[in-house]
């Protein structure tokens, strides 16, 4: 099955000595819980509380924005994290279309594959973000959380179930406080 050999992959590699086993329990954490839900078209989501957790544990990552290049033609407007310019993407294997489905990426290494992933984190096409990614990349947080009409505290809430996910006790209510200003940084350029 693809998501096993996914999780052994993970354990093989290292995103930062210091830190290694925290990122990998909150990485897989995030990943299996996507995974299991068919959490399909959240990267905003869980990017986002991705974030929240690393950043809970004391682990120093950016939250990212940008669009991703599948081939010459063909972009999508994508959230992410990276620690130390190295990318984590957990959701990019759930998307709301199944062309957009690539392995999860972790220490910018496939996890099917453990290589180069198959897609370019931070391109830049031809007519730029959509309409949504425009806002998106635009907005903080709790800005962002806000706009969902289904569930205004859908961040906050998320990041509690997640956290639930790694053993991590965390208050919804603290971290929208404490990560509400936080924008996405955008990242763009490469081709």
């Amino acid at each position: 099955m693809e998501f096993k050999l996914w999780l052994k992959n993970l354990d093989k590699i290292t995103c930062s000595r210091k830190n290694d086993y925290l990122i990998n329990k909150t990485f897989k954490g995030v990943l299996t819980w996507i995974y299991k839900t068919e959490y399909r078209g959240g990267c905003h989501d869980t990017s986002a509380a991705l974030f929240m957790l690393l950043s809970e544990q004391g682990i120093d990552s950016k939250l990212c924005i940008g669009e991703v290049k599948i081939d010459d033609t063909s972009y999508f407007d994508h959230s992410w994290v990276e620690i130390d310019g190295l990318i984590l993407d957990a959701s990019v294997c759930m998307p709301n279309i199944g062309i957009y489905a690539f392995p999860p990426v972790y220490a910018s290494q496939s996890l099917s594959m453990l290589g180069e992933p198959l897609i370019t984190y931070g391109a830049s096409s031809p007519v730029g973000f959509d309409e949504k990614g425009m806002l998106i990349s635009s907005i903080n947080l709790s800005d962002y959380s806000l706009g969902n009409a289904d569930n205004p505290k859908i961040l906050w809430d998320l990041t509690k179930i997640l956290s639930k996910e790694i053993g991590l006790r965390v208050n919804a209510g603290k971290l929208k406080n404490k990560y509400g200003a936080v924008k996405r940084s955008l990242i763009r350029g490469a081709n």
